[in-house]
């Protein structure tokens, strides 16, 4: 492999822009060579190219001792702070999250300095790739020269300072925190490989599960299309397990993004706040997908087959493609990813309960695509309405009309994520205006989904749909709840429309998708967030029924969450190279040895106090 493949695949993306710019010296020494003139100058231009090339590689290497300084610096500030926290659990007992925060802690520290150590190994190795050669190409010696007299000697080159704070780290870690077991140690700070691949079991399982799923999702496609009749129970078969097709649906396109995320370069682990030593390859959301995808297909089909199965009622199938799921999911045995699936539900409880949790990047993030898969909840609470009025009358059992639960099931997704601005705002002490402006985004939602219901309930008093007050409300308020929503989500969830001139007109200086895809996107999103328009239209001259209308809309606003995603962590992976954020912030509870020492002298006061008593 060549070094530029393996500089580019074993780099911290977060701190690209402070390596060694290989490729382009590369690119400047093949250019000279190759621009090289052939009568008597060509000693003069060789003289005049080692001049600009040397200075080059001074600049690069400025940058780079800089850098390199700089992170060493706050790696002692960091690793003095560790070490205070680590001595002061001998002298008091500490509660068992307090010293796994601390575990944590000293765990992204041990990854930082690795990931610095592998830049100083990757600099220091481009530098003599280079000048090397530079060497071989102008069959000169200067290359040799310039690296011995001032790569050799650079303060970056020397790593002895950073791998004494990396053995020491671990050697407090095994004395503090593993009782003197190293192994036990070295488990919990070991790093993952630079470039890791996805085991060929999980490859193997997802190709297996996929397979399966799509040869029964076309049995279904052709049984329905033989089996359907207006007489049958089979007309409500969409009613039944839209909400299932569409999860499916959300998670397949998760998987594809998460695949995209580590394509490009995005460091989704970091993002969302993940063990980088502990998760999940792309391939595994696609068995995730696959899997429940393939229990519904199989559920399809038990409906659609009843009769050859000797099962007079077939409403039992449905409950179980959303039964089977959720019980996979809460299951409390240490097996199919036991810690991630416990993750998911602790983010769900901290969302529901969001004024009182700090909130993180995962929270709103998943709290935001509830907003779109606000119609899937929906579905499953009409879904136990359905089972309940089936099991008592059923005559009625029939009925998917909406209620004032589904009103408010649909105002709950906007709350989440009202409280969710209100909470950080509050953590910022009320400096950062951004959060309540954002607020007022999901209040309008909220406005909407009101209006909605409202115009639905009034509905029976007009002969018309226009003669209603409440559709006209409906229609303001939605407009501009739409326009609000596209463009927050244009200008601060995207970052774009920064530039208003150039090559990158309405996007941003720094681009990670090939730029078409960001046109596409914006346009995209516009044509999403006004369908709306279109859905009303359909209704309004009974082009196609309300729930056809409503379950196309939904699969576009589900691509449009795609698309939304894609680009909402690309803006914040930009955000941490900015900030050369390459490993998780934990945060401690400083521990006050001064109190400790205080409490000491004063308990041996009173020892003192009570022996001449």
């Amino acid at each position: 492999m060549r070094f530029s493949k393996t500089l580019e695949s074993q780099l911290t993306f977060e701190w690209r822009e402070q390596y060694l710019n290989y490729v382009e010296l590369k690119n400047i020494i093949l250019d000279a060579v190759h621009h090289a003139p052939k009568d008597e100058s060509i000693t003069q231009y060789y003289h005049n190219f080692e001049l600009e090339f040397f200075a080059v590689c001074e600049r690069e290497l400025a940058r780079v001792e800089r850098f390199y300084a700089q992170k060493l610096a706050e790696a002692r500030r960091k690793f003095s702070e560790l070490e205070l926290q680590l001595r002061a659990t001998q002298q008091r007992k500490l509660q068992a999250s307090i010293l796994r925060q601390l575990g944590l802690a000293c765990s992204e520290f041990y990854l930082s300095m690795i990931m610095l150590q592998n830049y100083q190994s990757l600099n220091y190795t481009a530098f003599r790739k280079i000048l090397k050669k530079y060497d071989k190409q102008l069959k000169a010696t200067k290359g040799g020269l310039w690296f011995a007299q001032h790569v050799v000697g650079a303060s970056f080159a020397n790593d002895k300072e950073l791998r004494g704070m990396i053995v020491k780290m671990e050697q407090l870690y095994t004395q503090y925190l593993t009782n003197g077991d190293r192994t036990k140690a070295m488990n919990k700070l070991r790093v993952p490989p630079l470039v890791r691949k996805t085991p060929s079991g999980t490859i193997f399982t997802a190709g297996l599960i996929t397979g399966l799923f799509i040869v029964s999702s076309t049995m279904v496609i052709l049984s329905y299309a033989f089996r359907y009749s207006p007489d049958s129970p089979i007309v409500y078969f969409f009613r039944l397990f839209r909400a299932t097709v569409f999860l499916v649906l959300f998670l397949f396109l998760f998987a594809l993004s998460s695949e995209i995320w580590q394509r490009s370069g995005i460091n989704h682990v970091l993002i969302f706040d993940i063990d980088p030593r502990n998760h999940s390859p792309p391939a595994l959301f696609l068995v995730v997908a696959s899997t429940l995808g393939l229990i519904c297909s199989m559920c399809m089909l038990g409906f659609l087959h009843h009769m050859e199965f000797a099962i007079k009622e077939p409403y039992h199938f449905p409950s179980l493609a959303i039964v089977v799921p959720i019980l996979l999911l809460i299951n409390p045995l240490c097996i199919m990813k036991f810690k991630a699936r416990m993750l998911i539900l602790k983010k769900f409880g901290r969302i529901f309960a969001a004024p009182f949790f700090h909130v993180n990047f995962s929270d709103f993030w998943i709290a935001e695509q509830f907003i779109s898969l606000v119609q899937i909840g929906v579905d499953f609470y009409q879904l136990v309405r359905f089972y309940i009025l089936y099991y008592r009358d059923h005559d009625i059992s029939y009925t998917f009309e909406p209620d004032v639960v589904v009103t408010v099931i649909r105002c709950l997704p906007p709350w989440f994520r009202i409280a969710q601005s209100l909470r950080r705002f509050r953590d910022t002490r009320w400096r950062t205006p951004d959060y309540m402006i954002n607020a007022l985004k999901y209040f309008s939602m909220i406005i909407v989904v009101i209006c909605s219901h409202m115009q639905m309930d009034s509905m029976s008093q007009y002969e018309k749909l226009f003669d209603n007050g409440w559709t006209w409300a409906y229609v303001i308020t939605f407009c501009f709840s739409a326009t609000y929503s596209l463009v927050w989500d244009c200008y601060m969830d995207f970052g774009l429309f920064k530039i208003w001139r150039g090559k990158n007109i309405f996007l941003r200086e720094n681009l990670v998708y090939p730029k078409t895809t960001y046109y596409a996107i914006i346009v995209f999103n516009i044509i999403i967030r006004y369908v709306w328009m279109l859905e009303l239209s359909l209704i309004y001259y009974n082009v196609l029924r309300a729930f056809y209308s409503k379950s196309i809309c939904f699969i576009l606003e589900i691509i449009r969450r795609f698309t939304w995603n894609l680009l909402r962590l690309e803006n914040e992976h930009l955000h941490n190279c900015g900030e050369f954020r390459a490993v998780r912030d934990i945060f401690l509870m400083p521990v006050n040895l001064q109190t400790d020492y205080h409490s000491e002298d004063e308990d041996d006061t009173k020892k003192s106090k009570i022996k001449r008593k």
